[in-house]
């Protein structure tokens, strides 16, 4: 009973002290270029508690309703937010998982005691084969973190041969013992985790080599190209990506970093405003971490080719009373569901370098997304923020800028709002807003740069309480409402954001878009210019005299090369055949950069191997100014451009398109 009362004068004193505050914030569209990748909505499943075992994995003789031993519950939850990318084993289960354990009949596979989760014995019934599986239910991209610390090089190489090679070998002729004919092509591997910690205790200096080792022997099996993910720093140990950088570079496609904002030592729902504030300042410095990080990384890879990778994010409380210290089974509150859309904001706003990103962890465990009892699920508030903020997956960023008030609590101060925005492929414009502040109304003033409004629409996840949680026996209690507190002005729109909220916006609109080129009498094919010379990036063509020139029906190399050690400066026009989204691609041995209406749009540059780079833009109908540059070195040799747009499959760009 006096718990119920202490409850009700909480909330009758919030609801005292509510007041509103007014937040500016502008909506610019006029530079999109940067997509937010996807897979910063990813996920990340350990073996670890009730995680695997009996969270998503049940075996084929459950009772529980299942597809090859799968839960089919869980499936659908995790299909309904569109889950891009799942990161497995672990965590610190992966530096001591031994792949072959994993594989074949489940009768003869050996049994392990897991050290690092409970001491509890590990049958390994989950293994490679249910987890590309459980890949394939779901419809993502799996992501193997593979055993650096207690592990070897060869038993690596092999795990990457035995999943993604078609050639006849012995780990190609078990894979076919074991029931799977065609490789399974998989593309994310990291190197270890943790390395400074349970995944060796390594020094920065150490683990570089160790990165550049174990890499050297992932292979590449047919048209598999690897994205190998080296272990990266913890929190704000700028020594560690400084050290990776500068001796691992090129050895490596992503770079992790781990944050976790942990608590005073309380359960995930006992706490009061001091815990509410001590979370959200631990979690929002996410954001000086990622830019300290990122600046770091911009030093030796100005053109951020190797991405960031945040494959351990969430909060992290004392477990649950009655549940074994080593599973890590934490309710998840409204509180929780304001920390994700924090991160996700982050992440969305650094996309340039942020490419990848993990919450730690999908069912049962810290942070989830789900929890399981036997044959019950329910979702958590967590969830529900990946939910409505999925519409930003494959979406091109928006910049915005925010003057937030402040959120104070006890002499302290944190920006009340945040926010991100982007615009998806047809063209509907979502800003993602999330008051961190439990007692103010956020009275947002919103400009709109380069963007048409005719209607919007909202949702909105908030609570009474701070500690508000979805449980089995009241599984609705924070799930996503109809939002409708905005109304469009001139020029933008105005929102009252309640207390303690996150609330996605739909805008249904069109971008301003710059007009296209008026071109007279316009000749089939593309210019070019040859050149001769040794560079070891794209030289300053305006400086150089051409060898010759002439008009190409399309953008390949010129014949009578040299070999090696030319450049090529291609220009013309392309006509784009309707408004809409564009990605542009170069493949290219050795550098190249494209250029659009004076914009870059791609930059392939510097020596290297075959690499694919990508970008994006928005274009109307009709004709644009195109350049591309192409520099060629030794060793090998690839140039292609290639188009893909509204109702246009990815492909080399049509002779058809291309003018001078």
């Amino acid at each position: 009973m006096k718990k119920y009362l202490a409850a009700i004068l909480s909330l009758l004193t919030l609801a005292a002290s509510a007041h509103a505050q007014t937040c500016t914030l502008v909506v610019d569209a006029s530079n999109l270029r940067i997509k937010i990748n996807k897979n910063i909505y990813g996920q990340f499943s350990e073996h670890l508690g009730n995680c695997i075992y009996d969270g998503i994995w049940v075996g084929e003789k459950s009772k529980i309703p299942n597809t090859n031993g799968i839960r089919n519950d869980v499936i659908e939850a995790l299909k309904r937010i569109r889950v891009p990318v799942l990161r497995w084993p672990g965590g610190c289960f992966a530096d001591e998982y031994h792949w072959k354990d994993g594989i074949g009949p489940h009768e003869k596979r050996p049994a392990m005691i897991n050290t690092n989760w409970g001491g509890v014995t590990e049958d390994n019934s989950f293994g490679t084969h249910e987890f590309l599986e459980l890949c394939r239910q779901i419809g993502c991209e799996p992501y193997f973190s593979g055993n650096v610390g207690s592990g070897t090089v060869q038993e690596l190489s092999q795990w990457v041969e035995y999943v993604n090679s078609d050639n006849v070998s012995p780990m190609t002729e078990l894979r076919k013992k074991n029931g799977q004919e065609k490789s399974w092509g998989v593309k994310y591997w990291g190197i270890g985790n943790e390395s400074w910690g349970c995944g060796g205790n390594m020094r920065p200096e150490f683990y570089a080599d160790q990165t550049r080792r174990y890499g050297t022997y992932m292979r590449e099996y047919g048209q598999n190209k690897l994205f190998k993910i080296a272990c990266g720093a913890s929190s704000d140990d700028y020594q560690w990506t400084e050290v990776m950088m500068k001796n691992a570079l090129g050895h490596m496609s992503g770079l992790s970093l781990h944050h976790y904002a942990f608590n005073d030592g309380k359960t995930a729902a006992d706490f009061n405003e001091g815990g509410w504030f001590a979370m959200m300042k631990n979690t929002l410095l996410m954001e000086e971490y990622v830019t300290k990080h990122s600046a770091v990384m911009d030093a030796y890879d100005p053109n951020k080719k190797v991405a960031l990778v945040v494959d351990e994010w969430g909060t992290w409380y004392k477990v649950e009373p009655g549940t074994n210290p080593g599973f890590l089974f934490q309710q998840n509150t409204m509180r929780d569901a304001i920390t994700a859309a924090c991160n996700l904001n982050i992440f969305n706003n650094h996309c340039d370098r942020v490419r990848m990103a993990n919450i730690a962890q999908m069912v049962n465990v810290l942070q989830a997304m789900i929890l399981t009892k036997e044959d019950k699920m329910i979702l958590t508030p967590t969830y529900h923020v990946f939910d409505i903020f999925k519409v930003h997956q494959n979406a091109l960023w928006v910049k915005t800028t925010v003057q937030s008030p402040d959120y104070v609590y006890n002499n302290e101060k944190l920006p009340a709002m945040n926010c991100s925005a982007s615009i998806d492929e047809n063209g509907k414009l979502h800003i993602s807003l999330c008051n961190i502040d439990p007692r103010s109304t956020q009275q947002i003033d919103c400009e709109l740069k380069k963007y048409k409004v005719q209607s919007v629409s909202g949702q909105i996840l908030t609570a009474n309480e701070m500690n508000a949680h979805n449980s089995f026996e009241k599984p609705n209690v924070v799930a996503p409402q109809k939002f409708a507190k905005f109304s469009l002005s001139k020029g933008g729109l105005t929102v009252s954001l309640p207390p303690m909220s996150v609330v996605v916006l739909e805008l249904e609109g069109s971008c301003e878009l710059a007009s296209a080129l008026e071109i007279k009498n316009p000749k089939s094919g593309i210019l070019y210019e040859y050149y001769e010379g040794y560079w070891k990036n794209l030289p300053a063509f305006n400086g150089l005299s051409a060898k010759r020139s002439g008009v190409l029906d399309q953008f390949v190399i010129p014949d009578n090369n040299s070999g090696e050690n030319f450049a090529v400066r291609y220009s013309g026009y392309i006509k784009i055949p309707t408004d809409g989204l564009y990605t542009f691609y170069i493949n290219s041995d050795d550098g190249t950069d494209l250029v659009i209406d004076d914009n870059l749009i791609v930059d392939n540059d510097g020596q290297h191997a075959s690499v694919e780079q990508s970008s994006t833009a928005v274009l109307k109908a009709g004709y644009h100014q195109i350049k591309v540059g192409f520099f060629q070195a030794g060793g090998g040799k690839a140039f292609d451009v290639s188009i893909e747009g509204p109702n246009i499959a990815k492909q080399i760009i049509p002779a058809a398109w291309l003018f001078n």
